[in-house]
């Protein structure tokens, strides 16, 4: 995107943004537009652990003491798993194992009422369920099966009452693991059942009944998986294999539409894009909206949300550090039901698999990051401000 202008705001502590405010249209290049929404948020950086050395791959945020307040839970490669207590911050470790995983999920895995921890492995950790006043409680580990995986997500897929875990590999680095997802059935008994879709290869997941049929589809980056016995593949539009997915209703016509961003590898270029979603969901061509002409092949992390409370769903993405300085982590607020775009920097150090959830008690989306490897390394968080 081309900026109008660049400003810095003046800040007090932990507050420091930088806008640019451009207007993006579907057309090949983006198309600046003047009179955009002017209902700007603004964002308050806080560091959780600015000592993290062990490459924080994966990032969960869910109120595990159930208190009310939204906690964040850090995944290491080199271990350890830790859940940080809001709003102190203080850490507790839940195991001390490193994770070949880049994301987990939170969730009632056992039906007790409490959040559990689901971690690409695939394995389980039981909340304890007395964590409000021990934290330090022991978690005890559930081993599904030994599955690396890039993407995990929880649904109750099914829909018998548990949630099962949908997982996927990836495709670069060698891997070559990126052409099946798997549905791991909750049943309550092991082994957990395992369902294999085939697709092409690459990276990304998510979850949602896309369709409206009550039923929870799979949204892969490029195409989706219908929830039925059969479970048909649908394409959505040709992409880049690595991808980082999220949904949301971007201009207000009730329908779900896709955001799309290339998650891999650094020296490659793509675009960022959102589509709209067809009248025929099945046999419509989805309409491209493009935000980002070119883009370096490493923005992991992209999460949606209404930033500003005006009723449209904003976007946030981030870049990971190894690419070509700066490395930004970026709010999109939607000024024109996705027609045009406001532009918020909230950092150029880069951020990994970015999370959206209300962190600070103000029913605002927040955005939790942290650098997946590197000598800038520290769980951060940046609360939106109204």
């Amino acid at each position: 995107m081309d900026s109008i202008n660049k400003r810095l705001i003046p800040s007090s502590k932990y507050i420091f943004i930088v806008l640019l405010i451009s207007g993006v249209s579907c057309q090949n290049q983006p198309e600046v537009r003047e009179k955009l929404n002017n209902k700007i948020p603004s964002f308050q950086h806080e560091i959780i652990d600015g000592r993290y050395q062990d490459n924080p791959w994966a990032k969960i945020a869910a109120d595990l003491d159930q208190d009310g307040k939204t906690d964040i839970i850090i995944g290491g490669q080199k271990g350890p798993l830790t859940w940080y207590r809001n709003p102190d911050w203080k850490g507790f470790v839940i195991n001390e194992g490193g994770y070949q995983t880049v994301d987990g999920e939170a969730g009632d895995i056992d039906g007790d009422g409490d959040p559990d921890v689901v971690m690409g492995g695939l394995i389980w950790y039981e909340n304890p369920g007395n964590l409000l006043e021990e934290p330090n409680s022991a978690w005890l580990a559930h081993q599904i099966i030994d599955h690396p995986t890039h993407d995990v997500e929880l649904a109750d897929i099914d829909q018998n009452g548990t949630l099962d875990i949908v997982t996927r590999n990836q495709s670069d680095f060698g891997t070559m693991k990126g052409n099946t997802i798997h549905i791991w059935y909750n049943e309550g008994e092991e082994p957990w059942r395992e369902k294999i879709l085939e697709c092409e290869h690459g990276e990304g997941l998510r979850i949602y009944d896309l369709d409206g049929d009550m039923d929870i589809d799979i949204i892969g980056g490029g195409f989706w998986f219908e929830n039925s016995e059969n479970w048909p593949l649908h394409k959505i539009v040709e992409w880049h294999g690595s991808a980082n997915v999220d949904i949301g209703d971007f201009n207000l016509d009730g329908k779900v539409d896709i955001v799309l961003t290339p998650s891999e590898l650094s020296g490659q270029f793509y675009r960022i894009s959102w589509f709209e979603q067809p009248m025929d969901l099945r046999n419509g061509q989805w309409v491209e909206h493009i935000l980002v002409a070119k883009m370096e092949c490493v923005v992991h992390g992209v999460a949606t949300a209404d930033f500003n409370h005006d009723g449209l769903m904003d976007i946030a993405y981030s870049e990971m550090h190894q690419g070509v300085d700066p490395d930004e982590v970026v709010v999109l607020i939607n000024g024109e039901k996705g027609e045009a775009w406001n532009k918020i920097i909230l950092s150029e150090k880069g951020s990994h698999s970015i999370q959206v959830a209300l962190i600070n008690a103000d029913n605002t989306p927040d955005i939790l990051g942290a650098n997946w490897s590197g000598e800038h390394q520290p769980i951060e968080i940046w609360t939106t401000t109204q």
